[in-house]
């Protein structure tokens, strides 16, 4: 079976789930998934793994994300975007130096306070379930950061920005805090994402790209490839039997001539085969195996 990743650039209007179900038709396997909603309206990357790769995504970049983003000030709506019901306008709209001053303002430590059309689950419910049932309910507060903000534009209402955040950082509801902030209101007019998983937009393909390729195959980037930011370890063919059972074994018998650190991820190879994630205990005394790829295993087994 094929495995890897589809760097899939999300057009506007299709769902992160649609994008799922595309591919699995494509490449005709159910362990298809991705590896972190974009919103239906928003464009740009969205990673998509295949086959054994699904296992992969938790141990997928997930830390930084890079999105393009045009606010709209005067206009609040009750999605935090352009496709709500509109709950506020106002016709006094703050100048670019303040504007620009107010949204820099949110960089480091921000406490966001997800957005009721979202699908954090409250009591077992997803917001947005309770949102279209015209239901407000508390919400947490979470922790985000914010990496940058690079200012490139504001006309008249309309202002457009660059912003590097943490995972799960809600760019409508930054906008939304934005423009409480200024005393204008504001909603996200558009969202771009840049970059995700340590993937680029610019190496992103379209769904209409791969479903008119003669071999969608040729797309999939190598799953071990977009985990580089692992070191790599190789280990011989003495230590299989244990590793792949789950047994740990003393780090200094893995690559004895290189220093690994404590508390590491590593991914594992035997002779040229990508079979999984190991890690080093916070001792730095022993190594095992914490996500192994059945498929690459059993190959590597076999010969």
């Amino acid at each position: 079976m094929r495995m890897g990743l589809f760097n899939v650039l999300k057009p506007p209007g299709m769902t992160s789930h649609q994008v799922v179900a595309f591919l699995r038709r494509i490449t005709q396997t159910k362990r298809v998934g991705h590896a972190g909603t974009l919103d239906p309206q928003a464009a740009g990357v969205l990673p998509v793994c295949v086959g054994d790769a699904t296992k992969m995504i938790p141990f997928l970049d997930h830390q930084c994300k890079v999105y393009r983003v045009e606010m709209l000030l005067g206009i609040a709506t009750d999605t935090q975007d352009t496709t709500g019901k509109i709950t506020a306008v106002c016709n006094s709209i703050p100048d670019h130096k303040i504007v620009e001053q107010v949204l820099k303002s949110f960089m480091g430590e921000y406490w966001q306070i997800p957005p009721m059309y979202s699908a954090v689950k409250k009591h077992g419910k997803k917001l947005y379930e309770l949102a279209r049932k015209g239901e407000t309910v508390e919400r947490v507060a979470k922790r985000k950061e914010i990496f940058e903000i690079n200012w490139i534009s504001m006309n008249q209402d309309r202002v457009r920005f660059d912003v590097v955040c943490s995972e799960g950082t809600y760019v409508r509801t930054l906008c939304h805090d934005v423009g409480q902030k200024l005393g204008c209101g504001a909603t996200m007019a558009f969202l771009l994402r840049i970059e995700t998983c340590r993937q680029s937009i610019h190496q992103a393909v379209t769904p209409d790209e791969i479903n008119c390729a003669v071999n969608w195959a040729a797309l999939l980037i190598p799953i071990d490839k977009v985990l580089n930011n692992y070191p790599s370890v190789h280990i011989c063919d003495s230590l299989q039997k244990w590793l792949f059972n789950g047994v740990p074994i003393k780090s200094d018998l893995i690559d004895n001539d290189r220093v690994h650190s404590p508390n590491q991820y590593l991914r594992v190879y035997t002779s040229d085969c990508f079979v999984g994630i190991g890690h080093i205990n916070e001792d730095g005394t022993h190594f095992k195996m914490v996500k192994l790829l059945p498929e690459a295993a059993s190959t590597v087994q076999l010969r």
